[in-house]
């Protein structure tokens, strides 16, 4: 164990005064400078989780969830694991339109994800947007229905077209960009899919306008399967007096196929586990709530499931969410902190009051998310606290334990205790419900169309 001597009270003079109220400057003058983070202890839990991958639905994504459990029931937080599922996809080993007849250029045909396989042939029939309304004349029975993309979704295009008769269903788009081409998850109706580009679209539109013509739509290959994974969520109740509110620190435990996660995804726990370890201990009149999500690297499964489960009252009860993701790395940069709105909301002040860099770098990546979108979608003032630039090893072998910096996962440590101690303390008043208030102002008391 080491005394936390880097981020001594000058550090906090230079970075916290400002902002911090002065009975908590106070607090944190008297006792967080007198906590120990065990460094030691925090490296050997990435060591720990990081000793081979963790992929998503896997028995070693569940050894990890199951180490995680055990660390924080032996600091006496009360446990549960929160199963969920979810569908994966193997795109299709064929995807093909062959018509009758046509001597132009290749049909470049793409497929959808949760599409079925399947092969269609008859005569195309234009049928619209693909509403319930183009196909009450009955025309698409037996036929190949060729839908526009627009009002409606991938799926109730699909889901009409089947319910119609159609064998299969050709959907054009409506104009230049590549949409996300998903139907978001198997349907309970449905027959084999494919997208044609605007331009190749068009061409097959007039020609069908023209007169008869017949094809066949063929998908082969593809495979949709179900996960079960599992997020674990452990609380610390008030012993006495209660705000009623809750603040969220959560971690992610699974990593990619390919890669150890010993800073994506295990150095984020570690941080957890140990801010977990400080408080423990110590008196608070706010709830805390750690959650480790399962299946992130599957397109952030975990964080979804947890925020769907979550009533309105839950939502409106949090008044923080701190999510840590690849914190420890060597390679990387600044500690920083960020948020989906770009707003400094409270997690995101009190981060940075801690020591961290407030940033927008995560919301110029228009193709991002991360462990804090799901929460954010949820109404729930969650910040994304992880460093930029990146380290360029993220879902890749090289990221192991030897790329950890004792001192980087000090850091964060020092920056989440310091954050959230300012929240559950009693000795400082609660935070207002008001998503919009400002650090230090404590007063009592769907897929793409």
């Amino acid at each position: 164990m080491r005394l936390l001597r880097q981020f001594a009270l000058p550090a906090l003079l230079a970075c916290g005064i400002a902002i911090l109220p002065q009975p908590f400057f106070a607090q944190a003058n008297a006792q967080v400078f007198q906590e120990w983070i065990d460094e030691d202890t925090l490296f050997q839990h990435v060591e720990k989780l990081a000793r081979t991958p963790r992929p998503p639905a896997t028995e070693t994504e569940f050894a990890a969830v199951v180490y995680v459990e055990n660390q924080l029931r032996s600091y006496g937080f009360q446990t549960s694991l929160q199963p969920f599922s979810y569908y994966t996809y193997r795109p299709p080993s064929t995807l093909s339109l062959s018509v009758e007849g046509w001597k132009g250029p290749a049909w470049n045909a793409r497929g959808f994800t949760y599409g079925p396989n399947g092969v269609g042939s008859g005569e195309i029939v234009e049928c619209g947007l693909g509403t319930a309304q183009d196909f009450q004349d009955g025309n698409a029975r037996g036929k190949i229905a060729l839908v526009k993309r627009g009002k409606t979704t991938f799926a109730e295009k699909v889901r009409q077209a089947a319910a119609a008769g159609a064998v299969a269903v050709i959907l054009w788009n409506d104009r230049d960009d590549s949409p996300k081409a998903t139907l978001g998850e198997p349907l309970d109706m449905s027959v084999p899919v494919i997208s044609l580009s605007h331009a190749q679209g068009s061409k097959l539109y007039d020609q069908v306008k023209k007169g008869s013509v017949k094809a066949t739509v063929k998908v082969d290959g593809g495979l949709t399967a179900r996960q079960t994974s599992y997020n674990l969520i452990a609380t610390k109740k008030p012993e006495k007096s209660s705000t009623g509110q809750v603040v969220l620190v959560t971690a992610h435990h699974d990593s990619a196929p390919r890669s150890s996660g010993a800073n994506n995804g295990a150095s984020g726990v570690a941080v957890m586990l140990e801010v977990a370890r400080m408080l423990a201990d110590k008196a608070n009149d706010t709830e805390l709530r750690l959650v480790s999500f399962g299946a992130t690297s599957n397109g952030e499964k975990g964080p979804a499931a947890f925020a769907e489960s979550l009533t309105d009252a839950d939502k409106k009860s949090v008044i923080a969410a701190f999510c840590l993701d690849a914190v420890g790395s060597l390679d990387a940069g600044t500690l920083t902190v960020t948020t989906e709105s770009g707003a400094k909301t409270l997690p995101a002040q009190l981060a940075e009051a801690g020591g961290a860099v407030f940033s927008t770098v995560w919301n110029d990546r228009a193709d991002a998310t991360a462990d804090h979108s799901a929460l954010a979608a949820a109404g729930i003032p969650a910040a994304l606290l992880t460093r930029a630039p990146a380290d360029t090893w993220r879902d890749q072998p090289e990221d192991t334990i030897e790329k950890i910096g004792k001192d980087r996962l000090v850091e964060t440590a020092h920056v989440v205790y310091t954050a959230v101690s300012q929240i559950t303390d009693p000795t400082t008043p609660a935070y207002p419900l008001d998503r919009g208030i400002k650090a230090g102002s404590k007063q009592p008391e769907e897929v793409d169309q």
